[in-house]
This record gives structure tokens, sequence and C-alpha cells, in this order.
């Protein structure tokens, strides 16, 4: 069994270590909407009642965190207080529908997925729709100028349910379609092309597949699949090199401690973070300086 680190939580999504040992962890559930600091202990403060439904976070190098999906599927950077300090809600083609996951880039810009679905119509009674499959998605991903607040062009469209992403040590772009089960990969201007298929058939009939996503210093891919259980382990050439078993069936979102001897994961069946020490040091996040 994994080491539970938080309880009673409210859907627990997007989560990041901060460089003193804690982490920052966001509630989608209706009733919380918001954004907290653990720490070791299971302790933790509030930072902010956010609206909206937050499912993804990066932290930037002045200590402030950006948040997708918040009120009106906007992307926020609020400071280490919890102050709004930005606002963008789409690019010129249009608003964002539901912003999932967040990655800073070795360039110090910010790029983002994008579902491609409003939550409203993803859900029925609180509930995933029955026939989810057949919706109309467009899930995006976004690059983003932080520091000027646009979107500087869309690097991928019409995936099904974009979610996880993060960046190798090899600097290209990694983003998971978790419907379809594809781990995608990209050189930023280039053209997306199929790292993994992370599942043998396309999740039809029960909301499943690749979601958050991490990677070590050896370049091995971590993927929370959500529905299954576990965390898939990808090599640099794109072959399954294993799986860790989580405690809950619905891991969400992944990601390394401070020091990378550990692997944080929020699992929304049991509404826990699971602690999971980790086979290889994880890979330190860019976390750029944005005034």
């Amino acid at each position: 069994m994994n080491e539970t680190i938080a309880t009673r939580l409210r859907l627990p999504s997007g989560l990041v270590a901060l460089s003193d040992g804690r982490f920052a962890l966001l509630e989608m559930d209706a009733s919380r909407r918001c954004l907290k600091i653990f720490d070791t202990s299971g302790a933790y403060r509030e930072v902010s009642r956010i609206g909206g439904s937050p499912s993804g976070i990066a932290l930037d190098g002045d200590g402030c965190f950006w948040i997708a999906d918040g009120p009106e599927n906007s992307l926020l950077r609020l400071s280490p207080q919890g102050r709004v300090l930005q606002v963008i809600e789409g690019s010129a083609d249009g608003p964002f529908l539901h912003p999932n996951a967040l990655a800073f880039g070795p360039d110090g810009l910010l790029y983002m997925t994008d579902s491609g679905i409003r939550l409203e119509d993803l859900l029925e009674g609180g509930h995933i729709h029955p026939d989810f499959f057949k919706a109309a998605y467009n899930g995006c991903v976004y690059q983003i100028d932080p520091a000027e607040g646009r979107v500087i062009r869309v690097l991928a469209a019409g995936l099904l349910l974009a979610s996880g992403i993060a960046f190798g040590s090899d600097g290209l772009l990694y983003y998971s379609e978790t419907l379809t089960g594809k781990i995608h990969r990209q050189i930023i201007g280039g053209r997306q092309e199929l790292f993994v298929q992370s599942m043998t058939s396309p999740a039809i009939n029960v909301l499943r597949g690749p979601a958050g996503l991490a990677f070590d210093r050896s370049g091995v891919l971590y993927c929370a699949m959500y529905g299954l259980g576990e965390i898939l382990l990808v090599d640099g050439d794109g072959k399954m090199a294993g799986h860790i078993r989580t405690n809950g069936t619905r891991p969400s979102n992944i990601a390394f401690t401070i020091d990378g001897k550990h692997l944080l994961v929020s699992e929304q069946e049991n509404d826990v973070v699971e602690k999971i020490t980790a086979p290889r040091p994880g890979l330190p996040l860019h976390m750029p300086s944005i005034s």
C-alpha cells in the first residue's frame, strides 16, 4: 500500500511541489473549488477559494500559482497569498472550454491543455454522461505568453479529452489524450507524433485513460492512468517500462517532491493524495520568473 498523506479531500486534482518541501493542491468539487498548501504532516492552509473547476496548476519563479479552469473557464495567475493577478479567458479563436493541465517550457512560455468540452456538457446529475464518448470534443494544446497574458498559438486541436502535459529532458512537449489512450509528443513548432498508445482500445463505455504526466531524470515518463488504478512508466523510446499500482482506481495528477525522491498522486476514488517512493529521481520543473 502507498502512504496516504492527505485525506478528506473533494476531487483532488492538480498538485505541485514547493521549494520548502510542502505541496500545493487543487480541489475541483463544487463544495471546495480551492487551492490548499499541505505540509509533510498533512496539515494544510487554504490559500484561495478560486471558483470554476480548478484542475491544473503550475508554479512560476516568482512563487505565483497558475491555475487552469478558474471562473468562466479561465486561466488565472495568483500571488503566493492567493490574490488574482491575471486572467486569460481564451485565444483569438474564442474562449477556452475546459482548461486542464499546465507546464512551463524551457523557453519560459506556458503550455496548457484544454479538454475540448465544457464540464457541464460532460456531466449529468454530477456524474459522467453515459454518452460521453459521443460528445463533440475539440481538445487543444495552447502556447501562452505569461508576461503578456495572451495565447501565442494552438499547437494541437481535435483531441478527444486533452489532459496531462509535461516537458521531457529532451525539450519535447508531451501531452495525453484520455479517451483514445494516446500520449503525443511534439517539437515546439513541429508536428505532433504518437509517442505511445497506452490502452489497447478507446474508452467508450467507462471514462478511463492517460491523465497527468511527469518525468524522471532518466527520461522515463510517468502517466496517471485514470480509472485503471496505476501509474504507467514509458521509456524514452516509447516502450512501456512498468506499472506502479495506486491504492485507488482514479489517479488524476502526479508530481515529484522537490527532492525528487517521491511521487505524489491525487486520487479521486478515495479523495486522497498518495505518496510513492520513486524508482528514480524526478526531473525538476521549469519555473521561469515572469515579472
